[in-house]
């Protein structure tokens, strides 16, 4: 195996076990952290596979906008 298959099985790993302890966590914050380690966990892959552009959009969008209004609308 390649060190960028060995790095996808990670990510991928990573963002599986993040997306499952974002549903079954009870703590609403940590979901919304977990969430946000999902998120970035796409973001790589999208860097991974060559979508920069996808990638920025994932980061800014999704991390920087949905994921913080999600933390503030809870606190």
């Amino acid at each position: 195996m390649s060190a960028t298959q060995i790095l996808f099985l990670g990510v991928g790993t990573a963002a599986l076990v993040s997306a499952i302890l974002v549903v079954t966590v009870r703590n609403l914050i940590h979901a919304a952290l977990w969430l946000i380690v999902t998120l970035f966990c796409v973001a790589i892959t999208f860097v991974m596979l060559e979508a920069g552009f996808l990638a920025t959009v994932q980061v800014v969008l999704y991390i920087g906008a949905i994921a913080i209004l999600i933390i503030f609308a809870i606190m």
